[in-house]
C-alpha cells in the first residue's frame, strides 16, 4: 500500500473507513470542479492533525469503546495460548461476535458517499469527529474535501512514482499532487502517530 493511501486510513481511524469510493466516485460536476480548484496546505494538514486527535480523545471516553478495546485485550490473550479449553473457546466466540457488534455502526461508515455534501453531513453526525474538527476550526466539508483530495492527489502521485501514470488526470489539482510527493515524510510521521491513537 502506498504512503498516501496508508495515510489515508490512519487518518480515518478505525471508526470512519477511509472514502475510497467517494474520493473516486464524487459524481456531481460541482464536487469534481470544487476538488479540481482545492489546494492542500500544512496549514489544514495540521488542523484536521490537531481535530483528529481531539476526535480520539473523545471516542475513548465512550463506554462502547472502553468495552470494545477489553474485549480486544482479553481475545489478543485467548490467541497466545496454545491449548483452549472448551470454555475458552466459547468465551473467544462470543466475544468475537460482541466485539463485531460493537463496531458494526453504519452510520460511522462514510466509505459509500458518493458527494462531498454526503459525506458532510454524515460527518456531522459523528460526534466525536465533529467535535474534534470544531476544536480545530475545521468544517465537516472542508475534512471532507481534505480527505478526497488526499486520496485523489495520493493515488495520483503513487502511480506517477511507479512510473505506470505519465500525466496528471483532468480534475486532478497537479499543486495538491507536488503537495503530497514533498510532503511524504511528514505524511508518514502523522500516519504512525494516528495508527497508535486508533488502536
Amino acid at each position: 500500500m502506498n504512503t498516501w493511501c496508508a495515510f489515508a486510513i490512519a487518518l480515518s481511524f478505525s471508526f470512519v473507513p477511509a472514502p475510497q469510493s467517494a474520493a473516486l466516485k464524487a459524481e456531481s460536476a460541482a464536487d469534481m470542479k470544487e476538488l479540481s480548484t482545492y489546494l492542500l496546505t500544512m496549514e489544514t494538514l495540521n488542523k484536521v492533525d490537531r481535530a483528529m486527535r481531539a476526535a480520539a480523545a473523545e471516542i475513548k471516553k465512550d463506554p462502547k469503546f472502553a468495552e470494545a478495546a477489553k474485549i480486544e485485550t482479553e481475545l489478543e490473550a485467548l490467541k497466545k495460548k496454545d491449548d483452549l479449553t472448551e470454555a475458552e473457546e466459547k468465551r473467544g466466540e462470543d466475544l468475537a461476535r460482541r466485539l463485531e457488534a460493537l463496531k458494526a455502526d453504519d452510520a460511522m461508515d462514510v466509505s459509500n458517499d458518493q458527494t462531498i455534501g454526503q459525506m458532510a453531513a454524515r460527518i456531522e453526525k459523528i460526534a466525536p469527529i465533529s467535535a474534534g474538527l470544531r476544536s480545530a476550526g475545521l468544517t465537516a466539508r472542508e475534512y471532507a474535501k481534505f480527505m478526497m483530495a488526499v486520496l485523489q492527489a495520493g493515488m495520483t502521485a503513487a502511480l506517477q512514482k511507479s512510473g505506470t501514470l505519465k500525466e496528471i488526470p483532468a480534475g486532478t489539482n497537479p499543486a495538491n499532487v507536488k503537495f503530497m510527493i514533498e510532503h511524504e515524510a511528514d505524511f508518514q510521521k502523522m500516519q504512525a502517530a494516528w495508527e497508535a491513537l486508533g488502536k
